[in-house]
């Protein structure tokens, strides 16, 4: 990892979030992956585990949000989004790189969403609102992701100023088959407009299950139906072709 981390193999793809209206693509989420030594790529899932173990996920979420918001000053038509650790929900530090990288650079700011995962909101919910306000004042949009995995409660939902809700994979697959699935996803899409915010399926793998969705009222998708993680940033431009 840290031979990776110097030789700049760890890499960015991106996967399409995109309007389940219109199909067109709203932001793309950053997913770390490394090229290893024979030149393959290796997912984030893989290493991710470890590099928390070392104590070196502060590190990686550093360089992503350095990656990230490098690629958006290189391309002023894109939005991008990338999810940080539980750690570093609450690291003032890497706030405080986050600031100072966006501070007077708002045209980066608004094209930028930062997601958070449901269990590290939960950790300590007044810290975590106080870390969201800090991302929303920079000007970048927040999202809290897997949604419907923990144990959120909509009374927490409320006080976290997020703009987006992206609903767990768990909820979203074969719906065709899961009726009592699908009737609580129903009341809880419903809850969250109530509150005014986005709502993003997470793990869409096929059109049955986006046109579920859409029947829903959900608002935007991501999964393999609607485009795989790619590297290179030719692949935004080629994305928002393909998208259907």
């Amino acid at each position: 990892m840290e031979a990776a981390l110097h030789q700049e193999r760890l890499l960015l793809a991106f996967q399409p979030v995109v309007c389940a209206a219109t199909g067109k693509v709203d932001y793309f989420e950053c997913l770390l992956r490394m090229r290893d030594e024979k030149g393959g790529i290796v997912s984030g899932g893989e290493f991710i585990t470890v590099v928390e173990e070392l104590g070196w996920i502060g590190l990686i979420d550093r360089y992503v949000l350095k990656k990230t918001v490098k690629a958006l000053a290189a391309d002023p038509e894109v939005r991008l989004g990338f999810n940080i650790s539980g750690m570093t929900a609450g690291d003032r530090p890497w706030l405080r790189s986050l600031t100072s990288l966006l501070r007077h650079r708002r045209d980066i700011a608004r094209r930028l969403v930062v997601e958070i995962t449901e269990t590290a909101a939960l950790g300590d919910i007044a810290e975590s609102a106080r870390f969201v306000d800090v991302l929303r004042h920079s000007g970048c949009r927040v999202a809290l992701d897997d949604f419907g995995a923990g144990h959120t409660s909509l009374r927490q939902l409320q006080i976290l100023p997020v703009d987006i809700v992206k609903i767990d994979g768990s909820l979203v697959g074969n719906l065709t088959s899961r009726p009592q699935t699908r009737m609580f996803l129903r009341h809880l899409l419903g809850l969250i407009k109530d509150f005014g915010l986005t709502t993003v399926a997470e793990c869409v793998e096929n059109a049955e299950d986006a046109a579920l969705l859409r029947a829903e009222g959900i608002g935007y998708l991501q999964g393999h139906h609607f485009g795989r993680p790619t590297i290179g940033r030719g692949s935004l431009r080629t994305a928002e072709l393909a998208v259907p």
